[in-house]
């Protein structure tokens, strides 16, 4: 079951945390959360460095990073 007001969001590195659009939103769920995960990780071996956020009602939070392919150290964005 999804939390209230709660999602993963895939983007790329370049659009930052909190800019840029959002083309789908994960439930709040494992299966949300892998399918977001693994939508960052194949975006990233052809496009730029994808994230993957968390958005609730307080904002969104950095959870993972994926480049060509490979996860990568989470930084905040910029």
């Amino acid at each position: 079951m999804a939390r209230a007001g709660g999602a993963y969001v895939v983007r790329d590195e370049s659009a930052g945390g909190e800019s840029g659009n959002v083309d789908k939103l994960y439930p709040y769920t494992l299966k949300g959360l892998t399918d977001a995960l693994e939508e960052a990780r194949y975006r990233s071996y052809a496009g730029p460095p994808q994230i993957v956020l968390t958005m609730a009602e307080s904002g969104m939070k950095l959870i993972r990073r994926y480049e060509h392919g490979r996860e990568t150290p989470a930084e905040a964005p910029r």
